[in-house]
């Protein structure tokens, strides 16, 4: 069940603490989009967001967008954000993921994935190595596929909490 344990769990991602993972080493940070940073049906990345992505950059952080989305999707987002995406990632199978680690130029164990789903995020973060951050959905309107996954990953977050004594 490690595989599908996040090393953090966090209610979104302003709570991370970029800094002190950067003094322990880490140097990069792959997002997933819907949902982790902006509500599955929103175009346009935001102030705040673009604030973060910028604060990232500042520290040193490599920035990347990871989503199972399609290009234009992640594309039209990526505009206020001029980051490297890969979309169609095909998560949780690791292949997209390798190849975004390559094209920004960070080893898996150097690399910090943030994501809202413990079935796509979560695992395919673990297989590869990285410091997997688990985020709270957004909102909790979804696509019919996500909903029906969340009621499992309900049952494993649970498990999960109750192992680290929350």
């Amino acid at each position: 069940m490690k595989i599908l344990y996040p090393d953090e769990y966090l209610s979104q991602v302003y709570d991370i603490d970029f800094e002190g993972l950067y003094g322990q080493g880490y140097r990069a940070v792959l997002f997933d989009v819907d949902n982790t940073l902006v509500p599955f049906d929103q175009l346009d990345a935001h102030d705040e967001l673009i604030g973060l992505i910028a604060t990232l950059k500042a520290i040193g952080y490599k920035v990347a967008l990871v989503s199972n989305n399609s290009k234009g999707r992640v594309e039209t987002l990526n505009q206020g954000l001029k980051i490297p995406v890969m979309a169609n990632a095909m998560k949780p199978f690791t292949y997209k993921l390798k190849r975004i680690l390559k094209i920004i130029g960070v080893d898996p164990h150097n690399a910090i994935f943030v994501g809202d789903q413990i079935f796509t995020d979560v695992w395919v973060g673990n297989r590869l190595g990285l410091y997997t951050i688990l985020v709270k959905p957004i909102q909790t309107r979804e696509q019919m596929v996500t909903f029906i996954k969340r009621r499992t990953e309900k049952i494993l977050l649970n498990r999960y909490l109750k192992k680290e004594g929350r």
